[in-house]
């Protein structure tokens, strides 16, 4: 019973994580411009991240004898291809925001403290590429701040 509840928990997470952003990012290749290099550098470790979420996510629902939710896309994020990384920042922020969310609210529901530690760890590293991503646009929304007031 504790492993179907796991496995429920799991399979939502990993539909959540095939229906982000970050696999369309990859996909997507868009534009890096100099101002957004270390945006690029923070998504390029987080995309690295994603990929080994869904692996990890993966093998845990099968090492508990569960089956794996096929790869889907969200048709919302078609439009991603031949813009600037800039443009879907917004994006990008708000999707890390609502896995955050979705990560906080099964953690600890699954009743396999694997399968919790796992969560836990995934949750800690969408926090950490958040927290970076914030700071980087909390710096650029400042320094534009005075550019927009002297207009």
């Amino acid at each position: 019973m504790a492993n179907e509840r796991a496995i429920e928990v799991l399979n939502r997470l990993l539909a959540a994580e095939f229906e982000s952003v970050a696999p369309r990012l990859a996909q997507a290749d868009p534009y890096v411009s100099l101002p957004s290099s270390d945006d690029q550098a923070v998504v390029a470790n987080m995309l690295r991240d994603v990929t080994t979420h869904e692996r990890e996510l993966t093998q845990m629902i099968l090492s508990l004898r569960g089956a794996p939710v096929t790869r889907r896309f969200a048709t919302d994020s078609g439009g991603m291809h031949y813009v600037r990384l800039s443009h879907l920042m917004p994006s990008v922020l708000a999707n890390i925001k609502q896995l955050i969310s979705l990560y906080e609210s099964s953690a600890g529901t699954t009743g396999s403290r694997e399968a919790d530690g796992l969560i836990s760890r995934i949750l800690d590293n969408y926090r950490r590429h958040f927290a970076g991503l914030e700071e980087l646009h909390a710096n650029l929304a400042a320094e534009k701040a005075p550019a927009n007031a002297a207009k």
